[in-house]
């Protein structure tokens, strides 16, 4: 078989592409139009929604400082009832062993549940140990842990930590016992938690003396811990400074973004819940004075980009058409109208791309008996049949090849699909019938002409131009020095050139 089923692409066509290009330049124009128009109606909107959208940004970066002002205020305000209580001498004593429960109970927790309403308190000793925990006024001095222990201690341990830091900054070890609000701040630490199954924020302060009019007998300081529940009575205090619309907290990760998600996590960067309110959009009303601004501006800028694309569309019409028949003439045989060998060259080229997957052929044809009638009846009467023979060649070949005229008598065809030599050899000798058919050249004169046919096929003869050509010139050569209008095909080069058979064994060889 030569060249397998030989499907090799057809190369793109020249006019369909310059068509496409000049509906494309055409786009392209009214395109631009459009795209001044859109351009320019995007940057009046641009500037409008521009205003917009910082007008909104600002009040939602406004929200979310206040709202963390806010949050971290809400803080410092429980730390600050916490140092009523843990700045105390009394209270500093009292948690040396031993620990005097009773002070715990009834200056401790009631003070700070029914003043302050901060009721669930946890008090750490230095060493870690959980010394006291209460609910409300419910104290006990568990032997036992709770389930928030770890991150009660962990927090506790921050906090003496910070502690140290701060008293290692002082001369003496009780140079600074009492410490200013400001600078008793600096050593309180929180972070939100699971306490009892629900959210909650813990703040830690050291307990200190105030004098220093103490007995020192343990390690100090111990640490007194307060959790507020993140419940709708949270979120209602924080919300009257704030006056937020539905502002909430929500349990777990939120399910989508949302502006003003502000995410709760635990120390160990665990989302706990977010809390979410309905942010303010001052920018609605930037928006709604400047529409009709831009509408007006876009019907006017509308009206002259389209007349203006209109005239220029025009003059490409104008300039497309000269061009395609100036490529047209550039491309094709004037007389005939087939394609030219500059023609024929792009489209071989475009072919040989697809080796050695997609196989073609080539048809070298030489017309017999020709040069007879243009000296017997003139040139006139052998342009005739050189257009009656071109029309024989295109009803002959298929769409999917090539014919083109290479100069004189001269024409040479590529042809793309077929199936087996079998089958060009069928083309061929059909081509060469339908030439012996006689021709009308006027004045009730007719003549008869032939035509040999030399055929390569790619890639078995080659996978570059020179080698195809030459050996469909050669084979065409062959045809002609057997007695002209016959069919000869190329030997591959792998072939012995010497090998000067008849059709049947050099196709046989060939396949």
């Amino acid at each position: 078989m030569i060249g397998g089923t030989g499907k090799a692409s057809a190369a793109p066509d020249g006019d369909a592409v310059r068509s496409a290009t000049g509906r494309q330049i055409k786009l392209w124009i009214y395109g631009l139009a459009a795209l001044l128009i859109a351009m320019s109606a995007a940057s009046l909107t641009f500037i409008a929604h521009l205003a917009w959208v910082e007008a909104d940004r600002r009040s939602l970066d406004s929200e979310k400082l206040r709202f963390s002002g806010n949050l971290g205020n809400y803080t410092q305000m429980i730390a600050i009832d916490q140092f009523d209580l843990a700045q105390w001498d009394e209270t500093f004593t009292a948690l040396q062993k031993p620990i005097d429960r009773d002070f715990l109970k009834e200056q401790i927790v009631l003070a700070l549940w029914e003043t302050f309403d901060l009721e669930r308190t946890f008090v750490v000793a230095a060493d870690g140990t959980l010394i006291a925990q209460a609910v409300e006024d419910h104290i006990r001095f568990p032997a036992q842990t709770t389930e928030a222990a770890p991150v009660i201690r962990a927090l506790a341990e921050r906090t003496r930590a910070t502690f140290a830091e701060r008293k290692r900054q002082s001369n003496s070890a009780f140079a600074n016992w009492y410490l200013p609000q400001s600078i008793l701040l600096e050593v309180t630490n929180s972070e939100f938690a699971v306490v009892d199954g629900q959210p909650a924020l813990l703040v830690a302060v050291p307990v200190l003396p105030d004098y220093g009019d103490v007995d020192m007998r343990d390690d100090y300081p111990a640490v007194l811990i307060n959790a507020v529940y993140i419940d709708d009575l949270m979120v209602a205090e924080l919300n009257d400074s704030l006056n937020y619309s539905d502002l909430r907290f929500t349990w777990g990760e939120p399910e989508r973004d949302h502006p003003t998600n502000h995410l709760v996590t635990a120390a160990d960067g665990t989302v706990l819940g977010f809390f979410r309110w309905s942010q303010k959009k001052p920018g609605q009303q930037i928006w709604l004075m400047a529409l009709p601004l831009i509408l007006l501006m876009t019907v006017i800028i509308s009206t002259v980009a389209f007349a203006a694309a209109a005239k220029i569309s025009r003059l490409s019409s104008q300039l497309e058409e000269s061009e395609r028949k100036n490529h047209h003439f550039a491309n094709h045989d004037a007389l005939t109208g087939l394609p030219n060998r500059h023609h024929f060259s792009d489209r071989l080229a475009y072919s040989i791309d697809s080796l050695p997957d997609k196989g073609f052929a080539l048809f070298a044809c030489d017309l017999d008996r020709f040069k007879p009638i243009n000296d017997t009846f003139g040139h006139e009467a052998g342009d005739r049949v050189l257009c009656c023979v071109a029309d024989r060649f295109k009803r002959h070949f298929s769409k999917d090849s090539v014919v083109c005229r290479i100069g004189g008598d001269e024409f040479i065809v590529l042809v793309t699909k077929y199936e087996n030599a079998n089958e060009l050899e069928d083309i061929a000798e059909n081509l060469r019938k339908s030439m012996s058919v006689p021709i009308e050249i006027g004045g009730g004169n007719s003549v008869e002409i032939g035509v040999s046919v030399g055929i390569a096929t790619a890639p078995e003869c080659g996978l570059n131009d020179k080698d195809l050509i030459r050996l469909a010139d050669l084979a065409l050569y062959r045809a002609k020095e057997n007695g002209r209008d016959t069919v000869e095909f190329a030997l591959p080069p792998y072939l012995d050139a010497s090998d000067t058979h008849g059709t049947a064994d050099t196709r046989a060889k060939a396949s």
